[in-house]
């Protein structure tokens, strides 16, 4: 019965996809991206993080990771959350910042610099741990409160380590902090990039966490009323008793009554957002975040192009994606060693993440009512430890959910969280998708039917981040005036139309279908990076097809992405920029051959 409700509408993917893909991408964004600016603190303390790839897999005893810790790794279960006193935090980050001012020796700063920054990476620690707690039971208003709390007080952290950055910048001593413990060239980047010192910057960004954060609570426990009593949409989208009729009745209900609370906070981000861009100097708000929160070396003008091609390449395709899903069932139990399957049979430091992820409890897959749905990966910087989260749906689905995440987890466990760039990120999470196929110990019925599903969601990404990539560049676009909820749901409309996934007779489901992806709202520009790393990890499925070396190509990518970017990391790897002439039609020729 489902199946066929999907293939009439994308509504229902559109929800499914967001969910699956989005946590991820947004914490992983958060750990990663959300304490750079410090991080590169330390990289450059290091002096280099490029490191070289061995000839395949280690073994599990010989790995030593790329630094160590500041506390020793504990079970999670062992952890305990401390709020950190920002107000002491940044003090102290203000004295050094008097320091710098006052002329003090580049020995002393170093120091006190030193002997801070442990501080300032578990304040962003206790930031990712309250999270998980959170996600982990969403009836638990302490870690939601405390969650928000971090988020508003994160900027103004920020804010500090950015105006002392810039005095050391300024100071007589700049040479001499580089060469002691800075590295070369450090300083340069905050000669021009003053974000956080800008005090309306960061009153715009906690007024963004603040409407975030409205959006968030919208989606805790919703309902509708429904023949005269009220209902979780929950319960009513998977109550099998309901006809179609009634399926279609109860989600026109469900938009009628959140679209217009929903884009009452878009809109209102988008005004914020928007200012943010302006009074940094940037063209558009979209080149602001690619620069500076998703660490791009392409510009939204090459993704205008690249989408239109994946419109015109691939949308004849979209119902026969939709068509090659497969779905089974698969316990919580089962996904857990599956996972272990792969991770013992890519062997090395693959295998030593795994170990090292059961050894200290750094994920959950059980099934619970009060989790938050979605699947994502974050790091726990002070003690150096990645953690994996997923949300189940017991469908065989989740097999590679939880290789999608584990995959992250690979990335933070060798290259402890230095991937800045999300795209980067995400080649390790999807790459390792494909190389699991035929490593979960599955029936050859099931591997070829997940083998077939699995292309056919890689078809789906394309398409739905496409489409959504699109959206938010027109919607960014328009006028002041125009910004309402009706041209942005009439504008979602015509995307998904331009992308194949239109359905007659469904428009007023389909418009307003925006309200369900996270990503518009929490973060903004960030769906492009499914698409283009879907793109090499097809190119590693491809050299494991035609010559089984895509578990090669994994480890060379892994070794080359710290502080790296994705179209540089490619051309050290020789592989091809999706950015390329014809390459929508050689992957639309890939799909012809192999999704049949």
């Amino acid at each position: 019965m489902r199946n066929k409700r999907i293939a009439f509408t994308l509504t229902a993917l559109v929800l499914v996809l967001s969910l699956l893909l989005s946590g991820c991408g947004l914490i992983a964004g958060l750990s990663g991206l959300g304490v750079m600016l410090g991080a590169v603190a330390e990289e450059m303390e290091n002096s280099s993080l490029e490191s070289t790839a061995p000839d395949g897999p280690l073994s599990n005893g010989d790995y030593e990771r790329l630094e160590e810790s500041y506390l020793p790794a504990v079970p999670f279960s062992e952890l305990s959350y401390e709020r950190v006193d920002t107000e002491v935090l940044c003090s102290a980050i203000g004295d050094i910042q008097a320091m710098a001012e006052q002329g003090s020796s580049a020995s002393d700063m170093v120091d006190a610099f030193d002997a801070l920054y442990p501080d300032y990476v578990f304040f962003h620690t206790m930031g990712n741990y309250a999270y998980i707690r959170y996600t982990l039971d969403l009836s638990d208003s302490y870690y939601d409160e405390e969650y928000n709390w971090y988020e508003e007080q994160s900027p103004l952290v920020e804010q500090a380590f950015e105006k002392c950055y810039i005095a050391m910048a300024k100071c007589d001593e700049r040479e001499d902090l580089e060469e002691q413990y800075f590295g070369e060239g450090f300083f340069a980047y905050y000669d021009e990039n003053q974000v956080y010192s800008n005090d309306l910057v960061v009153e715009l960004m906690q007024e963004e966490s603040s409407l975030q954060n409205e959006y968030m609570a919208l989606q805790n426990e919703m309902t509708i009323l429904w023949q005269g009593e009220e209902y979780l949409m929950d319960e009513l989208l998977n109550d099998d008793s309901l006809s179609d009729e009634e399926y279609w009745e109860v989600l026109s209900l469900y938009y009628e009554k959140y679209a217009p609370l929903a884009a009452e906070v878009y809109i209102e981000l988008i005004g914020v957002r928007k200012e943010i861009a302006q009074v940094l100097g940037y063209e558009s708000y979209a080149h602001f975040a690619y620069e500076f929160y998703y660490y791009r070396d392409y510009t939204p003008e090459q993704v205008a192009v690249y989408v239109d091609e994946i419109a015109s390449c691939l949308s004849p395709y979209y119902y026969d994606a939709v068509y090659g899903s497969y779905s089974d069932y698969m316990s919580s139990e089962t996904v857990l060693s599956t996972l272990k399957n792969v991770a013992h049979q890519c062997g090395g430091e693959i295998a030593a993440a795994y170990d090292y992820m059961t050894e200290y409890e750094l994920y959950d897959i059980s099934s619970s009512p009060s989790k938050m749905p979605g699947s994502y990966a974050t790091y726990l910087s002070s003690y150096g430890m990645p953690y994996m989260y997923v949300s189940p749906t017991e469908d065989i689905g989740d097999a590679l959910t939880a290789v999608h995440e584990f995959g992250h987890f690979v990335d933070g466990y060798i290259n402890c969280d230095y991937t800045y760039s999300i795209d980067c990120a995400e080649v390790f999470s999807q790459g390792l998708e494909y190389l699991s196929l035929d490593k979960m110990g599955l029936s050859s019925r099931e591997e070829q039917s997940l083998t077939v599903s699995k292309l056919s969601d890689s078809l789906l990404v394309f398409l739905s981040q496409g489409c959504y990539a699109d959206f938010e560049q027109q919607v960014y676009a328009l006028p002041e005036e125009e910004l309402t909820a009706e041209n942005i749901s009439a504008i979602f409309l015509e995307c998904n139309e331009k992308f194949g996934m239109g359905a007659y007779g469904y428009e007023d489901i389909l418009g307003p279908g925006w309200i369900d992806i996270q990503h518009f709202f929490i973060a903004p520009f960030y769906v492009i990076s499914y698409c283009v790393s879907n793109d090499v990890a097809m190119q590693i499925y491809q050299q494991e097809l035609a010559e089984g070396s895509g578990l090669t190509a994994y480890y060379e990518l892994l070794y080359l992405a710290a502080d790296n970017t994705l179209v540089s990391m490619l051309e050290e790897a020789d592989m091809a920029s999706p950015f390329e002439e014809g390459r929508m039609d050689v992957l639309a020729s890939f799909f012809d051959e192999n999704l049949y």
